[in-house]
Formats: C-alpha cells, sequence, structure tokens
C-alpha cells in the first residue's frame, strides 16, 4: 500500500506557509494577524487544502485540541512536536520514556549519520500512548515517538545526548514514523534557501501588500527551479536561480512550459 501523502505546516515572518516534504515545495500560505500568532492561521492555512490521508507535521505551537480537531476534520493524521508549553504533558511523557518507553522491545529505528562533520546516532522509540498519558493530551493521541541524538563532532569535546518527544494519531506500527520526524526539520533547508540565496530575511518593505507579494513570488519562484531544474548538467540550487535571470530560454521553460 502506498504511504500518505507528509506535510508539514511552516511560518515565514508574518506569513504561514504549508510544505510537501517529499518534493520539497511550497503548496499554501496565509498571512498571519499582526496582533495573532500561528494558532489562529494555521486552521485557516489547512482548510484551504484537501488533506485526505496525510499526515500533518507540526511544531509545538500546535499542541493544542483546536488544531488537532482541525487537521481530524480534513480526515488527515497529526504528528506534533512535543515540548514544554505542555509543562504536564511533556513531564509525563518525559517520566514514562525515561522509566518504561526506551526500551528495546520498542526500538524501531536506530542509525548513524556522519554528514556535516560530525557523528550522530538516531534511535527512535515508538510505543502506545499510556491511559494515564492519554487523559492529558489530545484527540486520537495513539502513539508517542521518542527520539534520542548523540552526537560527537571533532570541533567539540565530549559527546552530546538530547531526546526530543513527538504525540501522533498514526498507529505505533506504520513505518514511516521515523521518516516522518526527519523530514519534519527539512524546512531549515527551506529558511536558508530563502534567506541566502533570496534574502528573505533582510528584503524590507514599507508596504504590507508588498511585503506579502515579494515573500510569495520569492516562494513561487523556488518552487519552480526545485520542480524544473534545467536539463543537461546537474547544479545547485544556487546556481539555478542565477540561471533563471541569465539564460531567457530557461526562465520561458519555467514560466510557459
Amino acid at each position: 500500500m502506498q504511504s500518505p501523502s507528509y506535510w508539514k505546516p511552516l511560518r515565514w515572518g508574518n506569513c504561514l506557509s504549508l510544505k510537501k516534504s517529499r518534493t520539497h515545495i511550497i503548496l499554501g500560505e496565509v498571512k498571519t494577524d499582526s496582533k495573532s500568532n500561528e494558532v489562529t492561521a494555521i486552521p485557516l492555512l489547512l482548510a484551504l487544502l484537501d488533506l485526505e490521508d496525510a499526515t500533518i507535521s507540526i511544531d509545538a505551537i500546535a499542541c493544542n485540541e483546536t488544531i488537532v480537531k482541525a487537521i481530524l476534520d480534513k480526515g488527515a493524521n497529526y504528528l506534533l512536536g512535543l515540548k514544554k508549553n505542555q509543562p504536564t504533558l511533556y513531564a509525563a511523557v518525559e517520566d514514562y520514556v525515561q522509566a518504561e518507553g526506551a526500551n528495546p522491545d520498542n526500538l524501531t529505528c536506530d542509525y548513524f549519520d556522519d554528514t556535516h562533520g560530525r557523528l550522530v546516532r538516531r534511535r527512535y522509540f515508538v510505543f502506545d500512548t499510556p491511559e494515564h498519558i492519554k487523559a492529558l493530551g489530545f484527540s486520537e493521541m495513539n502513539t508517542v515517538i521518542a527520539t534520542e541524538t548523540i552526537s560527537s563532532s571533532p570541533y567539540k569535546e565530549g559527546i552530546s545526548a538530547e531526546w526530543r518527544y513527538y504525540i501522533t494519531n498514526n498507529d505505533k506500527t506504520n513505518t514511516q514514523l521515523p521518516r516522518f520526524i526527519r523530514d519534519h526539520w527539512q524546512i531549515e533547508s527551506t529558511h536558508w534557501l530563502l534567506d541566502v540565496h533570496l534574502n528573505d530575511d533582510k528584503d524590507k518593505k514599507y508596504s504590507k501588500n508588498a511585503a506579502e507579494n515579494f515573500a510569495k513570488t520569492k516562494r513561487f519562484l523556488l518552487n519552480m527551479v526545485k520542480l524544473r531544474p534545467p536539463k543537461g548538467k546537474k547544479r545547485s540550487v544556487r546556481a539555478n536561480l542565477k540561471l533563471v535571470g541569465w539564460n531567457l530560454d530557461y526562465l520561458e521553460e519555467l514560466i510557459f512550459s
């Protein structure tokens, strides 16, 4: 059976966007109100899209029943980062993981990664949500995932270890859960591309409409370049963005093909 699609809501400045993880493209966005934040904007963005059978990954800001219900009402699944903005739930999960959850029976994925100049071991413990934790959480909170990241670097002394926790309505037998969590962090590369190559953070506009329109244009351009790289020699995203301005044939292909 084909695995479900995977989506991740994101925020840039005063815009909230939705990104498809596998293709690395941005599919939708809404502007957050100046007197509010993502909590009120996320349900508006979810309502715009067909999310049937998708898994929506959001950071800890989405750990509230309103957003969980908005995801479930769309026929989608949720995977939420759990942090100390939910202190009671976080403490209960942390205590359970250290006492019982982090045992070999719950270990579903364990691998090493030596990219980016450091050696990292990632372990994923997946287990059914205990009843006493369910009572503190959200609708259909079926599964808890605990990840342990153990890393060392030739530029730093010692070894560091960090735990992160996630909650989801997916069943613990879903083999895609570790991948969902790894893909959850891919947004950082999109932030980097927008900032470094499209000057997103330093781009100041005095008109709100101009700021919003330029933000959307940059994301649209980044989508096109990622979906339709030029034929022939493989280049970086940075090189392809430059090629848009240098090569009219490539620009026409992006726009009209």
